[in-house]
């Protein structure tokens, strides 16, 4: 935990000291071999993630088996709160892990407590959620409002690095397009 100690603590930087102890004392640690899953579709899933080191995507698959990108982590990052990706208890997508990676974890109802006793802790959480809310909802808009080469301008933006960090098929998925399409905008 030692070593994880700092990039934890970069999220709670505006904390009081006490209320970043608490938050410590809440999270362990959890590694995740490249390949693995941390959440996965249709599975009971009570916990938060943040992920220390590596990459990671969320995704569904459908009966078919055919996968869609929901969103592209790179650590340091908050994963999208559980619960904006659960339902009942189980989650929504998988989260795969495309790097040998390390999480700080935390039970979702132990992290509400939190918020509900501790004021600081609550706008903490509560800006999480405004910040997921807001990437989704500009995600949303970008898959209906634009073409593919403004879609990929958009990510580009949105995710400065991240083109030379995911794979362009998970991309692709991501932006709502082909690998083909993705190409041809890359390339025009």
């Amino acid at each position: 935990m030692d070593k994880h100690l700092k990039t934890i603590e970069e999220f709670w930087t505006d904390l009081p000291a006490e209320h970043r102890a608490i938050l410590l004392d809440a999270f362990s640690i959890r590694t995740s071999p490249i390949g693995g899953y941390v959440s996965s579709q249709g599975e009971r899933d009570e916990n938060e993630y943040i992920l220390l080191r590596g990459r990671a995507r969320s995704l569904v698959t459908d009966a078919e088996g055919n996968e869609a990108s929901l969103n592209l982590y790179v650590a340091p990052i908050v994963i999208t709160p559980n619960m904006a990706r659960t339902s009942g208890g189980c989650s929504l997508v998988d989260i795969e892990v495309l790097d040998d990676a390390v999480f700080a974890t935390t039970p979702a109802a132990h992290l509400m407590d939190l918020m509900v006793n501790f004021e600081s802790i609550r706008e903490w959480g509560n800006t999480l959620m405004r910040e997921e809310l807001t990437r989704k909802v500009g995600r949303e808009w970008c898959l209906a409002a634009l073409s593919a080469p403004q879609r990929l301008e958009w990510f580009r933006k949105n995710h400065p690095g991240y083109e030379d960090l995911f794979a362009h098929f998970h991309i692709a998925s991501y932006l709502g397009m082909t690998p083909v399409t993705l190409s041809r905008a890359r390339n025009p």
